[in-house]
């Protein structure tokens, strides 16, 4: 009987939280088909075969396969985090009626294995559509180069499955170990509740601050000589690093703001500070993923500006040396030809990687808004009940995802600004290194990328607003 009840239990709470989890879901597969699509690209043999100087680009194609599952876990952990927080109530009622913390586990592992089986066909069935579209897409950018084809990779398959698999299994640890450590009464309160003060913020931010400084001392001592290992360590200093100052320094300052005079003269301060201390740790959480992916689009649109900006002077340095009889771009023997080809392959590459990344950050964006919205409404609903106006609630909600916003992305030009020797070194491995277009791609990038965040920040905050409203 019991061994019915449970996975009954885990499919009806999987439908009556279908509004929570349907987001979840397809944000979670649309990132599933993304990197289905970055590791077809990445483990075909016949891309590095057919098109010059094809295994430095698979190489720069490398860092992103390798970069989205180090961002995809605090995403994936973030979303779900909110999930357990407002199915806390649900969770303590089976444990008033009579379930026990390892029934409660089993019902979270159902769940989770059920959303983990859907967003595998989902991602990979929509990967195994778009993969061809690509496929199709940059052949004929080429004029169709003899022996590129597409052919269904089970490396690319493998390797969806083995970082999704990873990432549910942190979920479900994540989950067990929340309903083993709460009492049922304070899971009835939980959804209401803000999130504890946290312990130790200085010690977490100087941590932080550590991490930083030595990422961007190692990316400034590489030069050169950086290789795929370093940029990987620093990046993983950056993450890190990041996490730890958002966290540490955030808490420290809302700290030193709620004792201030004017917390409790200005009503606008009192909310914003108030509804930022209310949920730190996922505040810090939310501002490192949007942190990162912002990172992961910006350092692609450098990349892309840079082969549209210096493509033209490698050609030329090319024919020329190839007159003088000298070699050729990173090989023996290429022609002109050839290099354009190349080029063209990662003028297509560099917009389709510049659109999935800034895909991607919209979507962290959208969905935290969207996310904290429906847990701010009843906030809201009682701090106009005891004489907040509508306008002062607009005006207070503003100027909190005002702060949201701007400090993703003053980390995030610091984080590229300090990238720049990687990015110069992966621009060196096509011979792209003069100094007036690296700069001038990097600029151009960071105009353009800003225009885009802002834009995200007006939508977001448009579905912010009518959220609590």
């Amino acid at each position: 009987m019991r061994n019915r009840l449970l996975p009954r239990l885990a499919l009806r709470g999987l439908c009556g939280s279908r509004r929570l989890y349907l987001p979840f879901i397809l944000a979670t597969s649309f990132m599933a088909m993304i990197y289905f699509v970055i590791a077809a690209l990445v483990y075909n043999q016949s891309f590095a075969q057919s098109i010059p100087n094809g295994g430095n680009i698979q190489l720069l194609m490398s860092v992103g396969y390798f970069l989205m599952p180090v961002v995809l876990v605090p995403f994936l952990v973030y979303i779900y985090s909110y999930l357990l927080k407002n199915r806390s109530r649900e969770l303590a009622l089976y444990a008033i009626l009579g379930l026990g913390r390892r029934h409660i586990a089993v019902i979270l592992l159902i769940e989770n294995a059920v959303c983990f089986a859907i967003c595998l066909l989902l991602g990979l069935g929509a990967g195994m559509v778009f993969c061809p579209l690509v496929f199709c897409g940059l052949l004929a950018a080429l004029g169709q180069p003899a022996g590129l084809v597409w052919t269904l990779s089970a490396g690319a398959v493998l390797g969806v499955v083995k970082v999704f698999a990873v990432c549910f299994a942190v979920l479900v640890v994540m989950g067990v170990w929340r309903a083993a450590r709460t009492q049922p009464a304070s899971l009835l309160r939980e959804q209401m509740q803000g999130e504890k003060p946290m312990r130790s913020r200085a010690v977490i931010a100087v941590m932080g601050a550590g991490c930083l400084i030595a990422a961007y001392l190692l990316s400034a001592t590489s030069g050169s000589s950086a290789t795929l290992t370093s940029f990987m360590l620093a990046l993983l200093l950056v993450i890190l690093g990041t996490y730890g100052v958002f966290t540490g320094v955030s808490a420290e300052v809302l700290r030193r703001l709620r004792k201030g005079a004017r917390f409790y003269e200005d009503a606008s301060e009192f909310v914003v500070v108030s509804g930022l201390q209310h949920r730190m740790r996922k505040n810090a959480a939310g501002l490192t993923n949007i942190c990162l992916f912002s990172c992961a689009a910006l350092f692609t649109l450098c990349c892309s500006f840079s082969v549209l900006f210096g493509q033209d002077a490698v050609i030329a340095r090319v024919g020329q040396a190839l007159a003088e009889g000298q070699i050729g771009l990173n090989t023996a023997a290429v022609d002109a030809q050839e290099i354009s080809l190349m080029f063209t392959t990662l003028a297509f590459l560099g917009v389709f990687f510049v659109l999935v990344f800034l895909a991607c950050t919209a979507l962290v964006l959208y969905y935290r808004q969207l996310a904290e919205g429906t847990e701010d409404a009843g906030r809201f609903r009682i701090l106009r009940a005891v004489g907040l106006s509508d306008e002062m609630t607009s005006r207070t909600a503003r100027q909190q995802l005002r702060v949201v916003f701007l400090l993703p992305l003053g980390g995030t030009l610091l984080h590229i600004a300090f990238a720049f020797p990687f990015f110069a070194t992966f621009m060196g491995l096509i011979s792209i290194n003069a100094p007036s277009v690296l700069i001038g791609s990097v600029a151009a990038a960071m105009l353009v990328f800003c225009v885009f965040y802002l834009f995200c920040y007006k939508v977001s905050t448009r579905a912010y607003l009518r959220t609590i409203a």
